[in-house]
């Protein structure tokens, strides 16, 4: 099972994450809120969740933490791109499609964190 620290950080991301989600979901979004919403939920994954230390958990949770980590990370570097990428557009079917993209990214990050968040993994059940 995931020690309450760790489930504490991982769900202090997640909302994190929901709250980007409702950003992009509005639709007059702004490019620069939404620059300024991902780089807190950027410092936030580096600061509370990558610097989590893994080695103290067992040997198959930290397996399945470590795998998760290592998607989170990719998803946040990616969902970094995209938001740059989405400030630079100048044509509309640009900016809906890096929207899309955004959300899709955010969507796949909630579902990690549903995912490291339920205890039947974590119990062999999962």
């Amino acid at each position: 099972m995931l020690p309450q620290f760790y489930r504490d950080r991982y769900q202090e991301f997640f909302t994190a994450v929901v709250h980007l989600q409702q950003t992009v979901a509005n639709d007059n979004l702004n490019p620069t809120l939404l620059r300024q919403s991902f780089e807190q939920l950027q410092l936030l994954f580096q600061q509370q969740i990558l610097s989590l230390d893994t080695d103290n958990l067992d040997p198959s949770v930290m397996s399945r933490v470590q795998s998760f980590l290592t998607e989170l990370n990719k998803q946040m570097r990616l969902l970094s791109i995209d938001v740059t990428f989405l400030q630079a557009s100048r044509q509309s079917a640009t900016t809906t499609q890096r929207l899309c993209q955004i959300r899709s990214r955010i969507e796949t990050l909630i579902s990690y964190c549903n995912a490291l968040l339920d205890n039947d993994w974590c119990l062999g059940n999962g």
